[in-house]
């Protein structure tokens, strides 16, 4: 509550305030003074603009925190109803992408030039880079929602139209019959039986990475050949590992394998009781997929880090395992498998994302039949005696 009172100089009388005020640092009260006002209505009209601007920094209590400290309470709140490898990405990200930019700067003094400059640097350093962006924003969103600032300034920024890498190659988005059969025959082949039956597992079920690295001897059935697919494999920071409940509810399904799958992934795990008795290994889980040195499975990275190097070896365009996931969906469109049925087999939540490959094969199927119909009208003219008869005849008088 402001006082006022009157005082003399030599250049007359004046009105005076006196209240207390938010330190914008410390937020602790101080007493300020204001002084030189004519009349009492200014020395008031003055108090009150003075009582609202503290108001505001009431309000925006937390604006001269970090943008660390900020992004801490953020993920205090949303570890509590995120999968812990959904939490340790959003790690990663802001580790690696964000707080190097934001961390150490108050967020009052972050500007929305600042932002605008860090999307256009980020355009040109990932080719997917607005899922980061979205991040760092939604730190700022946190801090409005919780009335720790007025507004983001990440508020009115805009995306660049063009980006650096547009004109760059782009990932095969999966392979064609013959690419897919070429690569498991080089696979069986020249590697050995654990990559042949991991790709072979990939290619021809659609498995998700961390689906096949779950994988433990169990989870087959002998009588009905057929696999269950009820769990994820996650690393940890600490080089630990946890088995996670799958993606979806629809990500839990029993798929039926093929002859020749079921026996090659039967002697990969023949293959590991040999090894875990020759070593005196006893473990928790009996993981169909392991390292020979630990006979822990191997982390996700692992696979795509050797499908890298097939496709090079093996002269294939460079394919991730979720372009396997692809091609195994393509596959089965091209040998007629209803729509619906694909996206159970896939374990997809929604059925757009299995109409989203479902298109990439009906175009190419429509280029294909567009090809044959110019070659059908190309090949030479063999007119039937019947159309001919229709052209020829004509009508009696």
């Amino acid at each position: 509550m402001a006082s006022f009172s009157k005082y003399k100089t030599t250049k007359g009388e004046f009105w005076m305030i006196r209240l207390y005020l938010t330190d914008p640092v410390t937020f602790e009260k101080k007493l300020t003074t204001r002084r030189g006002f004519h009349k009492l209505s200014e020395a008031k009209l003055a108090a009150k603009e003075l009582e609202a601007e503290d108001s505001k920094v009431k309000l925006n209590s937390k604006a001269h925190y970090t943008y660390r400290q900020m992004f801490k309470e953020y993920e205090a709140e949303y570890s509590t109803h995120l999968k812990s490898s959904t939490v340790y990405r959003k790690s990663v990200d802001f580790n690696k992408w964000i707080l190097p930019t934001f961390g150490d700067k108050r967020l009052k003094d972050i500007t929305k030039k600042e932002c605008q400059n860090y999307i256009h640097h980020m355009s040109t350093q990932l080719k997917s880079y607005k899922p980061i962006v979205i991040q760092a924003r939604n730190v700022f969103d946190f801090a409005v929602r919780n009335n720790y600032i007025e507004a983001s300034p990440f508020d009115n920024t805009v995306y660049p139209k063009n980006t650096f890498f547009e004109e760059e190659e782009a990932l095969e988005k999966f392979w064609t019959k013959e690419q897919s059969l070429y690569f498991l025959e080089q696979v069986k082949a020249h590697e050995s039986l654990k990559r042949y039956a991991m790709f072979r597992t990939l290619l021809l079920t659609g498995m998700r990475k961390g689906e096949l690295l779950a994988l433990q001897d169990k989870d087959i059935d002998d009588a009905t050949q057929n696999i269950t697919i009820n769990k994820t494999l996650f690393y940890n920071k600490d080089g630990s590992y946890q088995l996670l409940k799958p993606k979806t509810k629809t990500s839990i399904r029993e798929l039926h394998l093929d002859d020749e799958t079921y026996a090659v992934l039967k002697d990969l795990i023949r293959q590991n009781k040999k090894l875990r008795l020759q070593f005196g290994e006893r473990t928790e889980h009996s993981f169909i997929f392991i390292k020979e040195t630990s006979f822990d499975p191997f982390r996700n990275s692992y696979v795509n880090e050797v499908l890298t190097k097939l496709c090079k070896k093996y002269k294939l365009p460079r394919i991730t395992v979720h372009g396997l996931r692809h091609s195994c969906a393509s596959l089965l469109f091209a040998a007629g498998v209803d729509v619906k049925v694909v996206q159970k087999l896939l374990g997809h939540a929604h059925i757009e994302t299995t109409m989203n490959i479902y298109t990439h094969v009906t175009t190419e199927q429509v280029e294909k039949t567009t090809d044959l119909l110019i070659n059908f009208l190309n090949e030479p003219k063999n007119i039937s005696s019947y159309s001919q008869n229709i052209v020829t005849s004509k009508k009696k008088p």
